[in-house]
């Protein structure tokens, strides 16, 4: 393998693609713990209106956030393959994502994502995949308003 066709390589990375309402997102996949089946969550009291609750995953409690919720966008009504995505953030705090399906994986060059203007913005950029204009989710971003949104008694 040519020298650049590594550097090329190494400027993939493997995503994967779900769907929030009618908008496509991915987030690497190296943050994805696991795709879980769309659950009942316990409410907790005094957080975010996005957090939709908690769930029990193996004996550690996750925050759940709703991500049409957080996104401002109108949710799949009645959707049988809602599921829940396990991540975790750079900084270790791991959470479960409500989406309305998972849809692939996708390979993206990091370098074809274009920025979005807005700062604080939730989204990384824009990458066009195929025909299809998918938004970069920004986890870190994501994971600092859930903490700080966050009511501690």
């Amino acid at each position: 393998m040519t020298e650049e066709a590594e550097t090329a390589d190494a400027r993939r990375v493997k995503m994967i693609v779900f769907c929030v309402g009618e908008q496509e997102y991915c987030i690497p996949i190296l943050s994805v713990r696991e795709i879980r089946g769309f659950e009942k969550t316990t409410a907790l009291p005094f957080s975010p209106h996005y957090v939709c609750g908690a769930i029990n995953l193996r004996g550690i409690i996750l925050t759940v956030i709703d991500l049409a919720v957080y996104l401002n966008i109108q949710p799949q009504s009645d959707n049988p393959r809602r599921v829940v995505v396990i991540v975790e953030s750079r900084s270790g705090i791991v959470y479960g994502l409500q989406v309305d399906r998972v849809i692939d994986m996708a390979d993206v060059n990091i370098d074809e994502i274009q920025p979005v203007p807005e700062e604080g913005s939730s989204l990384e950029g824009l990458v066009t995949v195929g025909d299809r204009m998918i938004g970069v989710l920004r986890l870190e971003t994501v994971v600092s308003q859930l903490v700080e949104g966050t009511v501690s008694a």
